[in-house]
């Protein structure tokens, strides 16, 4: 199985990448190069897999897919000797972690995303 290549802006919004797709197998980059045999192999999958509409992520996967990757990349501020303040960054990641349930029956465009407080350490 395939994935499109996506990457953040600089607002965090998820953007696709066109230059090439993810191999989920072995997480693998393949470029988009007609003489590369791996895109060759994924051109033949993409035809025998057509995606339809309901196979499209819906707004709210988007949004968990985005959550969790702005957590997953903030991991690194709650190990020991992280110099950056810990509370602050906790604060951030539960409301990263609150958003499905604070903006339940609401659109996803209604998200506010939390700010990520400064990568500066306390004393800085």
């Amino acid at each position: 199985m395939y994935k499109e290549t996506t990457t953040l802006d600089s607002d965090g919004k998820i953007i696709k990448d066109t230059s090439g797709i993810i191999r989920i197998s072995d997480d693998a980059y393949i470029p988009k190069d007609g003489a590369n045999t791996d895109y060759q192999d994924y051109l033949e999958w993409a035809e025998s897999n057509k995606i339809t509409a309901a196979t499209l992520p819906s707004d709210w996967d988007q949004v968990r897919e985005k959550r969790d990757r702005l957590i997953k990349n903030s991991d690194w501020t709650m190990t020991t000797g992280a110099t950056v303040d810990q509370a602050q960054w906790s604060a951030y990641r539960e409301k990263l972690r609150d958003i499905p349930q604070t903006y339940k029956g609401k659109a996803t465009s209604e998200i506010v995303w939390p700010t990520a407080p400064s990568t500066k350490g306390p004393n800085s």
